[in-house]
This record gives C-alpha cells, sequence and structure tokens, in this order.
C-alpha cells in the first residue's frame, strides 16, 4: 500500500506539470517510520525519472516551520510541491500559497482540512483503509 500511495502522489504530480524538473517535498518529520519509508520510495522512484530532482525537507513536527519552507519552495520556483502535513488545519494557508503561485500542490497521508475545497492544481492521496483498503484521491483539474 505504501508503494501505491507513492506512486500515486508522483503520478499526480508529474501529470500536473508536464515537464516537472524539481519538486519540493515537506515531509512532517523525518524519524517516523512509515514517513521515512515514503520519503525513501519518493527519492528512489525520482532517480527512475529523466529530469527529476526532490528537495526533501523536514519539518521536525513544527507547522511554521513547514509552512516556511513550502514559501522556500515557492520562491525557489519549485514545479510541484508534495507535503506530508505537520497540522492538518494549517493546510488552507499551504493550499493558498501554492495556489496564488500557480505550483500544483498534492498533500499525502494526511486529510488536509479544505480536502473539499481544495483549489485547482491540488490533490489528496492516502490509503482508506478503515474502510476498504482502497486509495482515496481528489483530481488535480
Amino acid at each position: 500500500m505504501k508503494e501505491f500511495i507513492l506512486g500515486t502522489a508522483m503520478a499526480l504530480v508529474m501529470s500536473t506539470a508536464a515537464h516537472a524538473e524539481t519538486v519540493g517535498v515537506s515531509m512532517a518529520k523525518f524519524d517516523d517510520n512509515f514517513l521515512t519509508v515514503l520519503r525513501n520510495g519518493m527519492t528512489d522512484y525520482a532517480k527512475t525519472l529523466s529530469g527529476v530532482t526532490l528537495q526533501v525537507e523536514d519539518a521536525q513536527n513544527d507547522v511554521s516551520k513547514q509552512q516556511s519552507q513550502i514559501q522556500n519552495f515557492i520562491a525557489s520556483k519549485v514545479d510541484a510541491i508534495i507535503v506530508n502535513p505537520v497540522d492538518t488545519d494549517a493546510t488552507t494557508a499551504m493550499s493558498k500559497l501554492a495556489a496564488d503561485a500557480g505550483i500544483p500542490l498534492v498533500y499525502v497521508n494526511r486529510q488536509p482540512v479544505n480536502v473539499d475545497t481544495l483549489p485547482d492544481k491540488q490533490a489528496f492521496v492516502a490509503s482508506n483503509e478503515q474502510e476498504s483498503g482502497t486509495l482515496e484521491t481528489k483530481e488535480i483539474c
């Protein structure tokens, strides 16, 4: 299931930017076992894609640090952003930053509080193991 989530997140990001070269990734914390597997999987998968570079950052479970990372990705003009949110209540602000910059954003594993009102070019990807073990996603428009 972890590989499926990872592959889907990367596929969504890659489909939004025809030639995404730089993808900013902000993980809630590096010392979480699942997030380590997810991070390593994204890094390994990106290596199989020609011309793709991941810039992976550790938010260290700090919301303000994660928001700063999103701002830095935008200032660096990344082609897409992947976020495993520290606090899902902060996702509305992150979504606005990315939308205003016109940069596609994919939330991974933790459902953003604004999942029902995500702007264009934004999505949420996670497993829905409590109900059916299926993957839940909102398409990027």
